[in-house]
């Protein structure tokens, strides 16, 4: 192998610019609307979960009442149908 020398590198040089840069557009955030969805189950579940808790002891005894045959009177049957008629067509 024959090697004729050895150069000395050259100093590096900054590149020189071209021309001016162009400035970036500017970037405006866009105005996004966000939706959310709720499912019918989704929307029965919210209200199940609002509801009172469940009385135990009354409905023990309502059917305790139901099956000796003492809960229907009179006086339950006419309250019953004012609230019903209430409920229908308003207080009259």
């Amino acid at each position: 192998m024959n090697v004729h020398g050895v150069r000395p590198t050259m100093p590096s040089q900054a590149p020189e610019p071209t021309g001016r840069l162009a400035e970036a557009p500017s970037v405006q955030p866009q105005a996004s609307e966000d939706v959310i969805e709720i499912s019918t189950a989704g929307r029965l579940a919210a209200r199940v979960a609002e509801l009172p808790e469940v009385r135990a002891d009354l409905v023990a005894r309502v059917k305790a009442e139901i099956e000796n045959g003492t809960y229907e009177t009179a006086e339950r049957i006419e309250i019953t149908a004012d609230r019903l008629a209430d409920e229908l067509f308003g207080e009259l």
